[in-house]
């Protein structure tokens, strides 16, 4: 043998020895970062409001950041055919990191704002967020869908005016509808039903997410609008982007949604104005919602929260406000 095989094999049985007289193999010591981790995480008390909302996530160092001693899933890109479009269309798609096909996961539709696309919010470390829900806080494991809602045939709004932008991004409900939705249904080991589907975005992506949870009430049971765009008729909005909701009204065949959540920046000069105006309509027609604001403007710090808050109450038997 070798002098260079011999010193291996010695330096191996070495670290086998060392390993096993000090009790730490690779598996105790990933065990013991996991129950190091978990502990910090549950240890830190996040303030909360009366309604169980974590307005302020500035302090907390856990809720976006990888834990040590947990596996992350990373997002998977996936290729669909779409009749809106007569294409093959893109969207991203995050499983459990154990996820088993023997299981059903509930379904979460996260939709984008202007200019985004698939990847936005991986980009916003919503794959982070989301896995840290389950891990810490029994939110079940679920499949998120990151949706494109660029829907034309060059997948792009590049070089159209702000209407042909509109235009394409209100294609996203019928597209999630006949495309997306049936594809990850026949590909993945999917729970149907409203009471096991979500939708939710930011911006544009908040006023498809409404507009499709209250087109289809028989398909989704949570919903989520974080600084919605102009959704509802009657302002000088229209004129850019046209209304899709007159009213919000809940459907008597299907009652209220699971979970209806609103949020918006309060410094957001953007579109910070329509999400007061849903929230007083829905207030008005006895829509059961959740609505709350925050210090911030029309950006990522207020959508993270925003998931993070949405999160928290998704798929669960109770209201998730143990924030």
């Amino acid at each position: 043998m070798k002098r260079s095989r011999i010193t291996a094999v010695v330096l191996a049985a070495a670290l086998f020895f060392s390993a096993a007289f000090s009790g730490c193999t690779p598996d105790s010591e990933n065990t013991e970062q996991r129950e190091q981790s978990r502990l910090k995480v549950l240890e830190y008390r996040q303030e909360v409001n009366e309604d169980g909302i974590a307005a302020d996530l500035s302090r907390n160092p856990y809720y976006k950041t990888e834990q040590p001693g947990y596996e992350y899933s990373e997002p998977q890109t996936i290729k669909y055919d779409s009749a809106v479009t007569g294409s093959t269309r893109e969207a991203m798609i995050l499983l459990p990191e154990d996820y088993d096909e023997e299981k059903e996961y509930p379904v979460l539709y996260l939709l984008h704002g202007l200019e985004g696309s698939y990847r936005t919010w991986k980009n916003k470390d919503a794959h982070i967020i989301l896995q840290n829900l389950w891990y810490f806080h029994d939110v079940p494991e679920m499949i998120t869908v990151f949706a494109d809602s660029s829907v034309n045939e060059q997948g792009s709004i590049d070089g159209l005016s702000l209407k042909e932008a509109v235009d394409a991004y209100d294609r996203t409900e019928e597209d999630l509808i006949t495309g997306l939705m049936p594809y990850v249904e026949s590909h993945y080991s999917v729970k149907k039903g409203r009471e096991n589907t979500a939708v939710a975005g930011n911006s544009m992506g908040g006023r498809n997410a409404l507009y499709t949870a209250f087109s289809h009430p028989d398909l989704f049971g949570y919903v989520g609008a974080f600084s919605s765009a102009h959704v509802l008729g009657n302002t000088s909005e229209e004129r850019s982007m046209p209304a899709l909701v007159e009213n919000f009204e809940i459907s008597p065949s299907y009652g209220d949604f699971e979970v209806l959540m609103v949020c918006v920046g309060r410094q957001d000069d953007v579109c910070g104005d329509e999400s007061y105006r849903i929230h007083d309509n829905m207030t008005a027609n006895g829509v059961k919602h959740i609505f709350y604001d925050m210090e911030g403007g029309h950006d990522d710090n207020v959508w993270q929260n925003a998931l993070y808050n949405f999160g928290m109450r998704l798929f669960r038997s109770d209201t998730g406000e143990d924030a």
